[in-house]
């Protein structure tokens, strides 16, 4: 479920969006890093609750790119692409360490959710809202459709099941 309280951006504010992006993936690339060293230490296990605030927090990311999605340029991508990639690659490294340790085995699920979902955002950024714009023959052909009415498609038929 995507946050309600999330307020649509006007197009000047498209920059600054992705600096708070960037930031917000910064902080949790910082976050992850930290937490990824401290579960080589016994005291981690006290901790389980920051692997829980980690993946609110990729939880959020994921939510506002969601949210901003349409509105994420190449010049917004450039800026924050490499460090979700960064993201991506730490939770990775966190899940693949937390199986290792029984008492985290219950995060797992949501890790591998998690990094789906941002690989899939990251891969849509890149085809749809980056690449796509500049495909000529993909921008005649959607072009081409306008033209086509589907209309007959919604005709009701007398066919009785």
């Amino acid at each position: 479920m995507r946050n309600q309280n999330v307020k649509l951006i006007k197009p000047k504010n498209i920059m600054c969006q992705a600096a708070e992006i960037s930031r917000h993936i910064g902080r949790i690339g910082r976050r992850s890093f930290d937490r990824r060293m401290r579960m080589a230490s016994p005291l981690f296990v006290e901790r389980q609750g920051e692997v829980t605030r980690i993946l609110n927090e990729v939880d959020r990311l994921s939510d506002r790119l969601h949210d901003e999605f349409i509105t994420i340029t190449e010049d917004d991508y450039n800026q924050f692409g490499p460090e979700l990639k960064i993201v991506i690659e730490t939770l990775k490294a966190l899940r693949r360490e937390s199986r290792l340790r029984p008492e985290l085995r219950c995060y797992d699920e949501r890790m591998r959710q998690q990094i789906l979902d941002l690989e899939e955002l990251d891969h849509d950024i890149v085809e749809f809202r980056i690449k796509a714009p500049k495909d000529k023959e993909l921008q005649r052909s959607l072009s081409s459709l306008k033209d086509i009415d589907f209309s007959y498609l919604f005709i009701t038929s007398n066919i009785h099941y």
